[in-house]
């Protein structure tokens, strides 16, 4: 028998939808139940679609079982559905609040496109504004602001990078200790835009079909490079330079790629710097060849001009002795030394000696003390990198006369080093004289040591980094070592410039 037709016609309808939330029986009433109106709140209804509603930020009343979303999704929705979180105590959000205030747990994530302009609003309120202070030493045209109209022209790639650096400066601002919780949220994310922008670069590299799409790729390549050295103490860096001078190749070599893309000269002598200063730190045997000969001088100087690059407050008369040194270790390394190789050694360090740092100063007469000290800091550094590593290879001889002058330019930089760091125009630059002290405080006392451990931690937070902790990591091996040689403390390859 069928009893259906006995059932009571209630019990065929559906609860209204606030009944339904409120986990209450509804009586039914239309158009509106009687729960609803003695509660005082506007009966939704009974529609087989739950109803919309408008919220105002921050007023979320309803909580639904969170929905896990594709990468990429966007739900960052204001209307009120099954699948909103409560944020009912949540502060209202703006643009630029992923990066720059710790999140909120209960936060979803926003969009890639969200989350790309928050990576440039971050760059240019929180990243740019450390820099500026350099355009008082002298007018840098390297050194700006990054156009958010520009952000919907670039490869995705550009734009996940961009990502990857805003939250690396983020996280390594927050002192330790400080909101741990969000900073193990924060890291994933890290690791999640570079995995993307190195799938995006791989689709890039799979159509190199014209000119365009080949500096497209280089460009990419190149940011994408700088931000990694800066980011993680790996060797990846190396097989990225690699990639972008092949593809460089393509385009005719260096020389002529930078006189045809006026928008890459930036990022060419960026991938220029970074190799030379790591051939500093890494064994000869490990050196990237095209930034370890005698031919890139030409175009160095070309490209580096008055020595304002924004990585390397370096002066050009000082830097050009830094690749005649690298190429003099590499040409050792795989060549028969003679006394010619001794000789160019003394000449190099002769060269060194006569530079005047009065001599390197800008227009500025108000900057010129910060000239002074960067152009005796790297006096100083230079110095004891051409004795020490040529010492390394036995180019130049362990003598008294030359402990001496390792003697008198360490002590010289232990002196430079705090006041430099203090000055708010040229603080960013001491990243490789720190190395540098650090591998010499090895003859020095335990005072020496802890003065510039101390500066390389401050360094860290200063720039946002942690590269100057890895120069940190590497100085205490090497001064518990028991060894003493520059290619013992720089054993495999190293690049500290940011």
């Amino acid at each position: 028998m069928d009893t259906r037709a006995d059932l009571s016609p209630a019990m065929h309808q559906r609860h209204c939808w606030e009944c339904m939330r409120r986990r209450l029986v509804c009586d039914f009433e239309r158009p509106t139940c009687n729960k609803c109106r003695s509660a005082g709140v506007a009966c939704p209804g009974y529609d087989e679609k739950k109803p919309l509603r408008w919220l105002a930020p921050g007023k979320v009343t309803s909580r639904a079982r969170k929905r896990r979303f594709p990468p990429g999704t966007d739900c960052s929705s204001t209307v009120s559905s099954e699948g909103t979180a409560n944020t009912e105590y949540a502060p209202q959000t703006s643009v630029g609040s992923e990066l720059l205030r710790i999140p909120n747990p209960g936060r979803e994530l926003k969009s890639e496109t969200c989350t790309m302009v928050e990576a440039v609003w971050y760059f240019n309120d929180y990243v740019y504004p450390d820099f500026c202070a350099m355009h008082e030493l002298a007018p840098n045209p390297y050194l700006g602001q990054f156009p958010l109209d520009a952000l919907h022209q670039m490869p995705i790639s550009i734009c996940h990078t961009l990502v990857y650096l805003a939250l690396g400066h983020r996280i390594h601002r927050v002192y330790p200790g400080d909101h741990g919780r969000s900073l193990a949220r924060l890291r994933p994310s890290l690791y999640q835009h570079r995995g993307l922008a190195l799938r995006s670069l791989t689709e890039l590299m799979g159509n190199l079909s014209n000119q365009m799409t080949i500096d497209l790729a280089i460009g990419s390549i190149l940011l994408f490079l700088i931000v990694d050295a800066r980011q993680l103490p790996s060797v990846d860096w190396q097989h990225h330079f690699a990639a972008a001078m092949e593809l460089i190749k393509l385009r005719g070599g260096l020389a002529s790629l930078a006189h045809s893309s006026e928008y890459l000269k930036p990022l060419i002598l960026h991938l220029l710097i970074l190799g030379v200063m790591a051939n500093t730190t890494t064994p000869p045997s490990q050196h990237i060849s095209p930034t370890s000969q005698l031919e890139l001088i030409d175009i160095m100087t070309e490209l580096y001009g008055d020595g304002i690059y924004p990585i390397l407050l370096c002066p050009p008369y000082l830097l050009m002795d830094v690749i005649k040194i690298n190429n003099l270790r590499f040409q050792t390394t795989y060549s028969p030394m003679t006394e010619t190789t001794r000789a160019t050694a003394h000449e190099i360090l002769e060269h060194i000696e006569a530079f005047s740092p009065e001599d390197w100063t800008g227009t500025n007469p108000d900057a010129r003390e910060d000239w002074l000290l960067l152009g005796r800091m790297y006096k100083s550094s230079v110095a004891l990198y051409c004795i020490s590593s040529l010492q390394s290879l036995s180019i130049l001889p362990s003598s008294k006369c030359y402990t001496a002058m390792r003697t008198v330019h360490g002590t010289r930089l232990y002196t430079l080093l705090p006041k430099v760091i203090r000055r708010p125009r040229i603080k960013h630059f001491t990243i490789w004289p720190l190395v540098v002290a650090g591998m010499q405080a090895v003859d020095t006392s335990f005072n020496v040591r802890r003065i510039v451990d101390e500066q390389l931690s401050e360094l860290s937070k200063i720039m946002g980094c942690p590269t100057p902790m890895l120069a940190s990591v590497v100085s205490h091996r090497f001064w518990t070592s028991g060894q003493t040689g520059w290619d013992e403390c720089f054993d495999k390859a190293y690049v500290f410039v940011t």
